[in-house]
């Protein structure tokens, strides 16, 4: 045989033994992910869409028409509800907030602007129907938006929007109630504001759960505004304080995490098969990034650029997806247990700390977000998909912070009914049960009480230890070398979580110089 025969037929058996082995391989990394799921479904882990998908609302607790007809009541030229709106609870100092309502206008803390009461009862009257019908809302309403769960990723949630918006234009008209002297309607308003957290608590995506959050994150802050008000009524905050206690928030993340990974899995099956669906994917990656401004990344680029995509895409299809699939899935399982952790310890340290060490094992931790890839335009197709991991991460930390403003606003409206009724706030809070509390409230971030003293002055000191996990004696400073301009009262780098006490006005007024003085 010739010399150049031999070569050729050696050049083919290597090439043949190559493509075996890649064959071979991509059918064992395919296996791998099967093994694991078909795993899961054995544990009896929900893994179809039939079984995530929340059931249906009956027609009679459905509050979503009445909301949305209060949607439509809502005018567009109330420039005061969308740029200055009084800020509830705005941070002045460590530890200190300006009532809102208690100012002689209303302030914006960081363009100094100005607005007066007039302009803000004005704007207010104009959507006084929307109000009226969301007052309606109660809180044992739940709201079937007719989500369409079958699109997964590309369903419209526009819903999510106008919630938020609803919120804070009811915010704000809980401050004008109090301005003018009026707690009942405020404390109503708030109501309100607590029942589109409840009812809202069965939607299956994460990003609803996230919204929820921020809404009732408005909510602690008007409820702060309220108990800073002199004409409370007992029943009025206990009606309250119930709202707050039907707020879920762990369970709610549970029920939504399962419709995420089966998101995940279909999305990732239509890309691996239908070039036009990952095309379509990318496209809209392309539209949110030129939405933001961010869009410098996205030029065709060269003929050589378009061939390396195309290698990629192909050695993601065949072989790198599934690595990262099988990365997504053990990724998701952490972040699940460690909500789990959190609800049977009561303690998110534990559970944070358990996800972050698992999370640092299987690599992820080490990955950039999926958000934060998506603004780059610069796609990683070894972790396109567990990227995402590193994202719904956070969410577990969101929960925390929202669970704690849950149980210290529960137990700052039962210290005011205390004060109420016996004239001073007691001395410990083992004193509010049973009447006010049925227990005394545990701190989500490590299961101990909250934190609670009495001062000589007659006001009284309530805290979280904080993300940090340690008890600092309700120092709400910022930790040693961690500079900021906010005074938000669950600022991460906290060292407690302190429930605000009234800023005074010097404080007020010194905090407005340093601002106009950063400005200039």
């Amino acid at each position: 045989m010739k010399t150049r025969w031999k070569i050729l037929l050696g050049f083919c058996v290597v090439a043949a033994v190559v493509a075996i082995a890649a064959i071979a391989r991509h059918y064992q990394l395919k296996m791998a992910v099967a093994r694991y799921c078909a795993e899961l479904k054995a544990k009896g882990e929900p893994m179809d869409l039939a079984q995530v998908i929340p059931p249906p609302v009956s027609p009679e607790k459905n509050s979503a028409p009445l909301f949305w007809k209060a949607v439509a009541l809502f005018t567009t030229n109330d420039d005061v509800l969308t740029t200055n709106w009084p800020a509830a609870m705005h941070g002045i100092s460590p530890g200190n907030a300006a009532i809102a309502w208690a100012q002689l206008e209303i302030r914006d803390g960081y363009s100094n602007s100005t607005n007066s009461w007039n302009q803000l009862q004005t704007a207010l009257a104009q959507n006084r129907g929307a109000f009226n019908l969301l007052n309606q809302i109660t809180n044992n309403a739940a709201f079937d938006l007719n989500l369409q769960y079958t699109q997964r990723f590309e369903m419209r949630i526009t819903n999510l929007l106008f919630e938020k918006k609803a919120a804070q234009k009811l915010s704000a008209n809980a401050i004008y109630d109090l301005h003018s002297g009026d707690a009942v309607s405020a404390a109503k308003n708030v109501r309100t504001i607590l029942a589109l957290v409840n009812g809202t608590s069965d939607e299956r995506t994460v990003i609803s759960q996230l919204v929820r959050i921020a809404i009732a994150q408005i909510a602690a802050a008007d409820t702060w505004e309220l108990l800073q008000s002199t004409n409370l009524t007992d029943e009025s905050l206990a009606e309250l304080q119930g709202c707050w206690s039907q707020a879920e928030f762990i369970q709610a993340l549970k029920r939504a995490f399962p419709l995420e990974r089966e998101g995940a899995l279909t999305m990732v099956a239509k890309w691996r098969s239908s070039n036009s669906a990952l095309q379509h994917y990318f496209d809209l990656e392309k539209q949110v990034r030129t939405v933001v401004g961010n869009d410098g990344n996205d030029e065709e680029g060269s003929f050589w650029k378009k061939a390396a995509l195309k290698t990629e895409i192909f050695l993601w299809r065949y072989w790198w997806s599934y690595p990262d699939e099988l990365r997504y899935l053990k990724g998701y399982d952490v972040l699940a247990n460690a909500v789990k952790f959190a609800e049977t310890n009561n303690s998110y340290q534990i559970a944070l700390q358990y996800q972050n060490s698992e999370l640092d094992r299987l690599g992820i931790s080490e990955l950039t977000s999926s958000f934060d890839a998506l603004l780059s335009g610069k796609t990683d197709f070894h972790s396109m998909i567990s990227e995402s991991i590193v994202t719904l991460g956070n969410v577990t930390r969101k929960v925390m912070q929202v669970e704690v403003a849950k149980q210290t606003a529960i137990t700052a409206i039962a210290l005011k009914r205390y004060q109420l009724k016996h004239g001073n706030y007691p001395a410990d809070l083992n004193s509010l049960a049973p009447e006010f509390l049925s227990a005394v409230p545990l701190d989500p971030v490590d299961g101990k009480p909250l934190r609670y003293k009495l001062n000589s002055d007659g006001t009284f000191l309530l805290y979280s230890v904080g993300e940090n996990g340690a008890d600092d004696g309700g120092n709400p400073a910022l930790e040693k070398g961690v500079k900021s301009s906010s005074y938000y009262w669950q600022n991460p780098h906290a060292l407690d979580w302190v429930w605000p006490q009234p800023a005074t006005e010097a404080e007020i007024q010194a905090y407005y110089d340093r601002q106009a003085k950063n400005s200039e």
